[in-house]
């Protein structure tokens, strides 16, 4: 397998360090034998043929719905739903040409193409799932969603009406809820919490949070990674109920979408959640967005919200 990886500042992971990465369902890390890749090629795109969603806009309103249900009965305080828009293409794309396009786009973002046998999975994530320097531990919260304005002003309109939505704080509160009762067992000490502000990428905004601690002596990358993943940010709470309507509501497998991927050394380690992001196979692009449900939510609202994170791939397929 090859991989490419950088951080929000475009900077490679270290030398030497291991790359692993953990499906969204699976409780298993899975190391690769990687072959990285610090350099990318010229930026490619590839044309578009058809566009397929699935779920269709119908079923997913009617998905939604049943949701918002199991919410208003207080079987589940939030879900994230997922939809995939599958492309079919001219020709099969080179994904780190694909990969090389989104870094021109990742304001904010964390970049990433892992290319295996036959398919590659890629994309440009704002969501870091946590950072580990030596005994000091930084995860994220991030949740809650406007589109970027068209000028300076409407920017800062969308992000004021971010940051005082009560349905996107709804979204947003059991994320720092989770990040605090998943990570205070591992740390020393009291958690600290910045105030909320708005992380901004290229063509979205969210609701965001850091959380940092400082972790007992024994614990590990991977106990680290049991705790958190997944995060209500791209699952919900309570996360069993959540996981089961999850199942029952997408048509597809989720694989690698919403799973962590990330680099370890003695010294350190990172890893992000794999949103954004594409499967390529072939001349085929699948392309995954998902949204969080909470009381108030719309269901066409959240369709356009799904389209506007979709967005980042504008340009590149085409």
């Amino acid at each position: 397998m090859k991989i490419y990886w950088s951080d929000r500042e475009g900077k490679p992971a270290p030398p030497h360090c291991a790359f692993n990465f953990r499906p969204f369902f699976s409780e298993a890390g899975q190391k690769g034998d990687f072959e990285r890749v610090d350099v990318l090629p010229k930026a490619g795109g590839a044309k578009v043929i058809k566009r397929t969603f699935s779920p269709s806009r119908e079923t997913w309103i009617l998905g939604i719905e049943k949701a918002l249900d199991a919410i208003r009965q207080k079987n589940l305080q939030k879900v994230v739903l997922a939809r995939i828009c599958t492309l079919e293409l001219s020709e099969a794309p080179d994904p780190f040409a694909l990969a090389a396009s989104l870094k021109q786009k990742a304001q904010g973002a964390f970049v990433f193409c892992i290319q295996s046998e036959g398919s590659a999975f890629l994309g440009a994530t704002p969501e870091r799932l946590f950072v580990r320097k030596g005994r000091q531990i930084l995860s994220e919260a991030v949740a809650g969603t406007r589109r970027r304005g068209r000028t300076l002003h409407e920017d800062e309109k969308l992000k004021k009406q971010l940051l005082t939505s009560p349905k996107d704080l709804r979204e947003f509160s059991p994320v720092q809820a989770y990040l605090q009762e998943a990570l205070s067992p591992l740390c020393m000490g009291p958690l600290s919490f910045t105030p909320i502000s708005i992380h901004q990428t290229q063509n979205v905004q969210h609701l965001y949070s850091r959380c940092s601690g400082k972790l007992k002596e024994t614990i590990s990358d991977n106990q680290i990674l049991q705790q958190l993943h997944p995060t209500p940010a791209l699952c919900g709470t309570p996360k069993e109920k959540a996981f089961s309507l999850i199942q029952e509501l997408e048509p597809f497998e989720r694989g690698l979408y919403g799973g962590a991927i990330g680099w370890t050394t003695p010294e350190a380690s990172e890893w992000v959640v794999g949103i954004r992001s594409c499967l390529l196979q072939g001349k085929t692009a699948t392309l995954f967005s998902g949204t969080g449900i909470v009381e108030g939510s719309d269901p066409e609202a959240e369709w356009d919200e799904l389209d506007q994170k979709l967005k980042l791939y504008d340009g590149i397929f085409i």
